[in-house]
């Protein structure tokens, strides 16, 4: 079921994108790195399998391939489907001209500082 409510938090809560097509993505700083926002493209993704008929139905398929029961035999039947649907609708988000640097100067700007302590000098002390 879908929240309004949530769905207008993230609204507020996010910035502008770092990059605006064909997909947008937006970058967002956590307390460990940052989150890649890529609601667009999951969104045109899941609009290509409700739109057509044979990759809904190998959707389907999965389901209720991973739905049967059966000892493990190392062999996981519903993998090969799966491959084939991600095949079919592609796992890359394309970039194109300035949104590849749009990207990589957003990503440098909210990613966390780490500082990687310099290795002691033999003898040094602890």
């Amino acid at each position: 079921m879908h929240n309004p409510l949530r769905a207008l938090a993230r609204l507020f809560r996010r910035p502008a994108p770092a990059v605006s097509g064909p997909y947008r993505l937006y970058v967002r700083r956590t307390p460990t790195g940052v989150l890649l926002d890529v609601e667009h493209f999951l969104v045109a993704t899941v609009e290509a399998i409700a739109d057509d008929p044979e990759r809904l139905a190998l959707l389907l398929e999965i389901a209720e391939d991973r739905g049967t029961v059966r000892p493990y035999d190392g062999h996981r039947p519903e993998s090969l489907l799966v491959e084939q649907l991600v095949g079919e609708l592609g796992y890359e988000i394309p970039l194109y001209g300035s949104e590849v640097s749009a990207l990589a100067d957003r990503l440098r700007a909210v990613a966390p500082v780490v500082r990687v302590p310099r290795p002691r000098a033999e003898g040094g002390a602890a």
